[in-house]
């Protein structure tokens, strides 16, 4: 006798599928629903097309019905019911059998589905500095606090902090930012200064950090900043200071290489 799915994948349980046509699944646009995602307006990816159009929707979305329209509206996955449309555009021209998509109901309440989409997207491929910080902004103005808001992001709080803080920044200390010329611990200290300021600062950081980039970038901005820390010296440069020194200098570099112990020593 065959086994049933469960039995032969050794799997804990299952879960049943629904199959849609693309067309009929609502991509939300309304800024003010829970259900928004600003990356619902990006063109469509013609690669991911070509994939579905070979292989079908391998990943399922998720779906919540709205119960005061009556329509199914698509949670998790909007890229891809985008990419199954264009892909169907494709197989009707060629006389082929439409693809449909396959998707679970989404289980939790439709207030926090913008945790879902930020799970399930944000987690995975993670977009723009201010669209991260637009999304956290709506999760606060939902009620909730800096650690669920970092839960959701996968971050700590002061990464939430931080990201906020762009919010209150100038447009070109957020061009900078999306840019990837500053970043987001820059930018939280710019957010308190006069708009004048920001601008006139984030010159001075960028051109700062223009022809380098890691830590060469790092150490330049933080000079402009007024944090530069000394840098340390390596026993070898102590060595070649104390060759050319005399006197108390001399007695200090032996002392910090550790040579006036060694000298103490009775022989």
């Amino acid at each position: 006798m065959a086994k049933n799915s469960i039995d032969a994948y050794g799997a804990a349980g299952k879960t049943n599928l629904l199959f849609f046509d693309p067309d009929a699944l609502v991509l939300v646009t309304d800024k003010a629903s829970p259900l928004y995602d600003p990356r619902v307006e990006l063109p469509v990816s013609e690669e991911l097309a070509k994939n579905i159009n070979a292989y079908g929707v391998l990943q399922p979305i998720s779906v919540i019905k709205n119960t005061e329209t009556g329509e199914t509206e698509v949670v998790v996955g909007r890229q891809r019911v985008k990419a199954a449309r264009l892909a169907n555009e494709w197989r009707r021209e060629r006389g082929e059998k439409p693809i449909q998509v396959p998707a679970q109901v989404y289980r939790g309440e439709r207030r926090t589905a913008l945790t879902a989409i930020i799970g399930e997207n944000e987690l995975r491929e993670s977009e723009s500095p201010l669209g991260r910080a637009e999304k956290m902004r709506r999760l606060m103005a939902m009620g909730y606090g800096e650690d669920e808001v970092a839960i959701a992001f996968g971050c700590k709080p002061a990464t939430v902090i931080s990201t906020l803080a762009l919010l209150d920044c100038c447009q070109d200390v957020q061009d900078a930012v999306e840019s990837s010329a500053l970043n987001l611990t820059h930018a939280r200290r710019l957010s308190k200064l006069p708009p004048d300021e920001q601008r006139e600062k984030v010159r001075e950081l960028v051109t700062a950090g223009v022809g380098t980039s890691g830590h060469a970038r790092a150490r330049r901005q933080r000079a402009v900043m007024g944090d530069a820390k000394p840098r340390m010296k390596t026993r070898r440069l102590i060595e070649g200071e104390l060759d050319a020194s005399t006197g108390e200098r001399a007695a200090a570099l032996r002392w910090v290489l550790g040579l006036e112990a060694a000298d103490d020593q009775p022989t």
